[in-house]
């Protein structure tokens, strides 16, 4: 399985002034996103291995799970768990998974040994990763045997200084897709940008329009704000607010203590490129126009 779908989103270089994003145009007319993700469940379904849908229990992971429900794909459930760390999280997708009759495949990772041991920096430094929040996952996921689906890094609009609307892919989520291809795994990261149609009908979608003309009530910046607008057009998901799973421990003695943390400073400055096209371009170029 290819991280995306005919590999269609492909990157290359690194750093703030070298990192690119490389999108090939869609094959075929996108319907709404939701039909689209639908779509690009059954196509992850014709793998003949296990499907693991990761989730830690934010809006994004809650949506794909009732995606794959709709499209009618057998899947299991994996969650990381930091303990104590991260229960203010992962709390959401044990109570979806209760509420669902689902078991939950749980992924045990000492979070404080995680990071004195020297691992976290070894992970961030093969993904050529710049954000120690995502070390502690990739570690999670290369424990898995099967395909490892993420709900990662779906397309985002962010409003400029000048009052015009970009399109932005960041270097530091992407990294996620470099630690697939370090270690062989299968599966994709990025199950929100699947296909290349996917990516399109999320532009399309009319909320997102509407942000970008800047017709809606409430000024936004970014995509971010509407997504629990736009999975809500198909699904009840409580509001909550987006966590990364690390808040219990960055509010904590252990972390102010730990120098650790002042290596990515340097990691930072090799890898957080970010690659920006006006909103406009970007869907004419999936579109082949």
């Amino acid at each position: 399985m290819n991280l995306t779908h005919q590999n269609y989103f492909t990157t290359s270089g690194q750093g703030r002034y070298n990192w690119k994003v490389h999108l090939k145009q869609c094959t075929q007319s996108p319907s709404s996103y939701y039909e689209e993700c639908i779509r690009a469940a059954k196509i992850i379904g014709e793998s003949t291995d296990p499907l693991y849908l990761m989730f830690s229990g934010g809006i994004d992971g809650e949506f794909m799970l009732n995606i794959f429900k709709d499209a009618k794909v057998d899947f299991k459930v994996a969650i990381i768990s930091y303990g104590v760390y991260n229960e203010h999280d992962t709390k959401y997708a044990f109570e979806y998974c209760n509420a669902h009759g689902i078991t939950p495949e749980v992924i045990d990772l000492d979070l404080e040994k995680f990071i004195t041991s020297g691992r976290m920096i070894e992970v961030a430094e093969e993904a050529k990763c710049c954000a120690y929040q995502m070390t502690s996952v990739m570690e999670g996921i290369k424990k898995i045997d099967g395909n490892v689906i993420m709900a990662n890094g779906e397309p985002q609009v962010n409003k400029m200084p000048d009052n015009t609307w970009h399109w932005e892919e960041v270097e530091r989520v992407s990294s996620y897709r470099n630690w697939y291809t370090l270690h062989n795994i299968t599966g994709t990261p990025d199950f929100t940008k699947y296909t290349s149609e996917q990516y399109l009908s999320f532009l399309e979608e009319p909320i997102v329009k509407q942000l970008v003309n800047n017709e809606l009530d409430q000024e936004y910046q970014t995509t971010n704000y509407i997504k629990q607008q736009l999975y809500s057009q198909h699904y009840t998901i409580e509001p909550r607010y987006k966590f990364i799973g690390w808040e219990r421990l960055e509010g904590s003695a252990f972390f102010e203590d730990n120098k650790v943390f002042e290596s990515f400073a340097h990691l930072r400055e090799m890898y957080s490129g970010a690659y920006v096209l006006d909103y406009n371009d970007v869907c004419q170029q999936l579109r082949g126009t």
